[in-house]
């Protein structure tokens, strides 16, 4: 059924939101506040002295307006997400799923409901113990548990971030509003839906996601935590998958491997390609975050700092380097905390983390630059990952074992800093004064100083010399793509390749939606157990 949408309803900041009814009669629309819901929410703060928030709201299902509509109606068919029928084919083995991260998560919960009990392995902890463990970790200042850390266990790496929940992904099926209303199920706040740029923060998410194991488990699947996967095999299933828990090894057959591992599992890639599976390094980009007093971006993005009628500000940001890289943004985490996400000993690299209520004292992003395999040491597969760890170990050697911490004009000098300014660092995890300019080669050092002056002069103090920069921000996407066919399987029969680990999803919400699309391509083929 169409339903009537009104878009372009432009609301003071200062009004409630209330006054919706009022605008909506501007179009010739009369109704109370149960007539309609909001469907996007967004703020227009280009001209400072008119900042609005811009409200798009879907009339009720069979409501009937009684005058002349406005320019701003349309009446558009809002779909639901279906899920395929059911195959008829007989497993020979159990449907599983690696990896317990959006994509795994998704990927279950859409099996659990179809009927088809999937199992779940996940190399790391649930999210409680991995929450200890984490916490353990940064206290301590000592080698990361190479199963249970920022990177590996239940929720992936997106559960130690800022939660974002924003998607370039166009899918006209509705699975991003089946993740999203799926969240809310669980536990999100409901503006998520709506919003514009939606988070969740690393606190709810959590809880979210311990929730979302609980409706899995009781539609049937079945989670195996601290179980890794080690080897793969030609099977009745026609897999068989050899897994370790608790220093015991065994194997089971499938009749399906969703494989949603996440971008850090470099011993799964390499176990993949001696197994034979097609894999290809792909370009991702590396760089360092940068810390500035959140109210100084609040002032920038909105020439106030007021936090009771604006929301905490963020920023996006790109550009070019001098020899044509591409310099941007990326994790933008408002009021956040820089975190050591390092996943392997010898090696250092962070990562941002926000809480739902963006209250902290910083506002921190990465800012990186592209490389592409011609960067690469080596041409096989796994080049990528093999850079990536090459600068995890240079920032480990810089920051003595611990992040290392130099100041922006130091880093474009190539000098150590020896005391912080007026940015007062928010850091989980131990840090020290190291030269994080030499952990990248001539040009690419270059061209991050060179983004970063460039973003000064879109944002007033971008560029200040006492910004905090942190190193090394090297996994922001997968180095490896796991090559698939149209059917989202691998040249290995019974392999699904999801989500970010395997290069086809950026995000939580891109790797739950590619997460959905492998488990709809098992429903297809196959009959619920």
């Amino acid at each position: 059924m169409k339903r009537l949408i009104v878009s372009d309803l432009k609301l003071d900041p200062f009004a409630p939101e209330s006054d919706l009814i009022r605008l909506l009669s501007r179009e010739g629309i009369r109704c109370g506040e149960g007539d309609y819901t909001v469907i996007r929410k967004s703020l227009d703060a280009r001209d400072k002295s008119a900042i609005r928030y811009i409200y798009t709201v879907a009339m009720k299902e069979g409501f009937r307006p009684s005058g002349r509509l406005g320019r701003h109606c349309s009446y558009t068919e809002i779909k639901s997400y279906r899920p395929p029928e059911n195959g008829d084919r007989t497993a020979e083995g159990r449907h599983v799923i690696a990896g317990a991260g959006p994509a795994g998560l998704f990927a279950g919960l859409l099996l659990a409901q179809k009927g088809y009990r999937p199992l779940i392995i996940e190399r790391g902890s649930d999210v409680d113990k991995r929450s200890r463990d984490v916490a353990r970790f940064w206290e301590s200042g000592g080698a990361p548990d190479p199963d249970s850390n920022v990177c590996f266990g239940e929720g992936g790496a997106g559960t130690f971030s800022d939660g974002k929940l924003t998607t370039g992904v166009k899918d006209e099926a509705g699975r991003e509003a089946f993740v999203l209303d799926t969240f809310v199920r669980m536990g999100a706040d409901p503006s998520i839906a709506s919003w514009y740029r939606p988070h969740i923060g690393t606190d709810v998410l959590r809880d979210v996601i311990r929730n979302l194991r609980h409706e899995i488990i009781r539609l049937g699947g079945e989670f195996a935590f601290e179980t890794k996967l080690s080897d793969i095999q030609e099977g009745r299933g026609p897999l068989r998958i050899t897994l370790i828990s608790d220093g015991r090894e065994y194997s089971i057959d499938c009749a399906s491997l969703i494989l949603a591992v996440g971008h850090s599992a470099r011993d799964t890639y390499e176990m993949l390609c001696s197994r034979g599976a097609l894999m290809q390094p792909k370009a991702f980009a590396v760089g360092v975050r940068i810390e500035h007093p959140q109210d100084m971006i609040q002032l920038a993005q909105y020439g106030c700092v007021d936090y009771e009628h604006f929301p905490v500000a963020d920023y996006r940001l790109t550009g070019k380097s001098s020899d044509g890289r591409g310099v941007y943004s990326f994790c933008m985490c408002p009021g956040g905390s820089v975190v050591n996400s390092s996943s392997e000993e010898g090696g250092v690299c962070v990562n941002g983390m926000s809480g739902s209520r963006r209250d902290g004292r910083n506002a921190n992003s990465a800012i990186i630059i592209s490389v592409s395999p011609r960067d690469f040491n080596g041409d096989g597969p796994l080049s990528g990952v093999g850079f990536q760890r090459e600068l995890e170990k240079r920032a480990f050697a810089e920051g003595g074992g611990r992040i290392p911490l130099q100041l922006f004009g130091d880093f474009v000098s190539g000098r150590v800093s020896d005391a912080v300014e007026n940015v007062i660092p928010d850091i989980c995890g131990g840090w020290s004064f190291g030269r994080v300019d030499r952990i990248f080669e001539p040009e690419l050092k270059k061209g991050l100083a060179e983004g970063i002056a460039a973003f000064g002069r879109r944002i007033r103090g971008f560029d200040r010399s006492d910004a905090v920069l942190t190193g090394v921000e090297g996994r922001t996407s997968s180095p490896v793509r796991i090559l698939r066919d149209e059917h989202f399987e691998s040249n290995i029969k019974g392999l699904f390749p999801c989500g970010e680990g395997a290069g086809y999803a950026g995000g939580i919400t891109s790797a739950a939606m590619d997460g959905m699309r492998v488990a709809e391509e098992i429903i297809r083929r196959y009959r619920p157990c």
